[in-house]
């Protein structure tokens, strides 16, 4: 499940259409991916205004403990 619901500018059906290709593009296209190989202290941060996230579940037997931290003050912006 993505946090993006909808584009305004288009219609719900555009909208629907062109996020669903865009998800599964993503997904699908290994050069848009970075993965993490988890060892002891291992500390990761990314910014969910440019990236889309989706852990899988690939360090069983070991664990991983994440916490979300949220900037309020808007979008990001150029300096």
């Amino acid at each position: 499940m993505a946090f993006t619901s909808h584009i305004v500018q288009l219609t719900r059906w555009e909208s629907d259409a062109l996020l669903d290709l865009l998800f599964r593009h993503v997904e699908r296209s290994v050069a848009f991916q970075a993965r993490v190989h988890w060892q002891p202290n291992t500390l990761v941060f990314w910014d969910n205004w440019a990236t889309q996230h989706h852990a899988v579940w690939d360090y069983y037997p070991y664990e991983r403990w994440a916490a979300r931290v949220s900037a309020i003050d808007g979008a990001p912006r150029a300096a």
